[in-house]
């Protein structure tokens, strides 16, 4: 999945409050979309199954009029499953199909709130203009000029494909404890108090946080430099003793790892 192909967008809703979401970019709906087709792979097999099980019956003389009546259930049913896969599963899902459940992703009104029938209709109606000339050309080249990864249908139906806040979080997440474990940090026994913990607040989380997202990109020398005050600021307000052979780097990776269940909800 290509992260650089997401884009940060802000709404504001109706009643003024403030919304952030990251949209998907092409990467992360073509493997969604792949998911899905593999999905509806599996279910137009047994259909194609069914009706050469159906088609036996002209074979002989053994109810060759049912067979007329179950040829035309499984045309329906054809025409269903391939029309209805991505309405439907929108529609009950929560704007989401099976594929983007997988990657995380979530279909969403313009305005943040979630996405109605109609516009799910509207937005999958579009697919069929989508998908010309073929592999989803049309789709595909509207959401890498789009500013908020749109195709067309997401245009018409007033759509949004954006990546889920908790997702997002476990990836991150996943990216930062990947880059810890590449500094090979000395193990630390980092004890914090209950009372202690109560005391950091929302601004202490967040120069902790920044400090620990920086580690998989900055160079070493830089991290352990801007370390130092910052290891020092937690130090005082824990009550822990850094002293002069403690690596203020490695007090910081172990704290994030002991208050971030605190804060990443």
């Amino acid at each position: 999945m290509n992260e650089s192909l997401d884009k940060e967008l802000t709404i504001i809703t109706p009643e003024q409050v403030q919304l952030q979401f990251q949209t998907a970019g092409i990467g992360s709906r073509a493997i969604a979309h792949l998911l899905d087709c593999l999905i509806l792979l599996v279910m137009n097999g047994l259909l194609f199954l069914f009706a050469i099980l159906i088609s036996r019956l002209y074979s002989g003389d053994w109810l060759p009029a049912l067979a007329d009546y179950l040829i035309a259930i499984a045309i329906i049913l054809w025409i269903a499953v391939n029309l209805g896969y991505f309405v439907c599963t929108e529609a009950f899902m929560g704007g989401q199909t099976p594929g983007k459940r997988i990657l995380g992703l979530r279909v969403l009104q313009n305005n943040g709130q979630s996405a109605t029938l109609l516009s799910i209709l509207i937005r999958n109606l579009f697919r069929l203009l989508d998908i010309m000339p073929t592999f989803y050309f049309i789709g595909a080249v509207s959401i890498i000029f789009s500013s908020k990864d749109k195709r067309i249908g997401d245009m018409v139906a007033g759509t949004i494909v954006v990546i889920e806040a908790r997702f997002e979080r476990m990836k991150r997440r996943k990216h930062i404890d990947k880059a810890i474990s590449k500094k090979n940090y000395p193990i630390l026994t980092v004890e914090i108090e209950e009372a202690k913990r109560q005391e950091i607040t929302a601004v202490d989380w967040q120069l902790l946080q920044a400090w620990v997202e920086r580690i998989p990109t900055m160079h070493h020398v830089r991290l352990q430099e801007l370390a130092v005050p910052i290891a020092q600021h937690f130090a005082a307000k824990l009550g822990h003793d850094l002293g002069f052979t403690l690596d203020p780097a490695a007090y910081l990776a172990q704290l994030y790892e002991k208050l971030r269940d605190d804060w990443e909800v």
